[in-house]
């Protein structure tokens, strides 16, 4: 049977030249892109990880962030959904995306995203502080040690 195929929107470790991406060993850069929702982040860490981490929540008032698209099989899909903890750290949501095309244009598209649960994260979005640096056009734009 043929895997599916699924564009997967990152935004932290996975992103290129971090320590997840190899989990995207093999699968097809789709481009930079930028969500329509609108999100605040934090960065937290874990005791297993040098560096930190983003999380992200749903937030009207937050900004959209900037992020990378690629095309990954039902393989790839369930290892990313391990990586995250899918159903009890985040969850995977189906959102739009605005893919940036050569000479300014953009396209829209759609892509999974991994979203904090406020069950999980909640607290630590409450002790703060917020993830706030931006890239040129004004979207959240995680980098490590920033």
């Amino acid at each position: 049977m043929r895997s599916m195929m699924h564009r997967v929107f990152v935004y932290g470790t996975l992103k290129s030249g971090l320590f997840n991406h190899r989990l995207l060993g093999g699968c097809e850069f789709f481009g930079g892109a930028v969500t329509v929702p609108t999100y605040k982040m934090i960065e937290t860490g874990h005791k297993m990880i040098e560096t930190g981490f983003p999380v992200i929540l749903p937030d009207p008032e937050g900004k959209p962030l900037a992020g990378e698209i690629y095309t990954v099989d039902d393989e790839t899909l369930a290892r990313l959904d391990q990586l995250e903890r899918e159903g009890s750290s985040y969850d995977r949501e189906l959102i739009d995306v605005t893919l940036a095309l050569a000479a300014g244009e953009r396209l829209p598209t759609k892509a999974f995203i991994y979203v904090g649960r406020e069950d999980r994260f909640g607290k630590a979005f409450a002790r703060g502080p917020l993830y706030e640096t931006v890239n040129e056009r004004g979207e959240l734009d995680w980098k490590v040690g920033a």
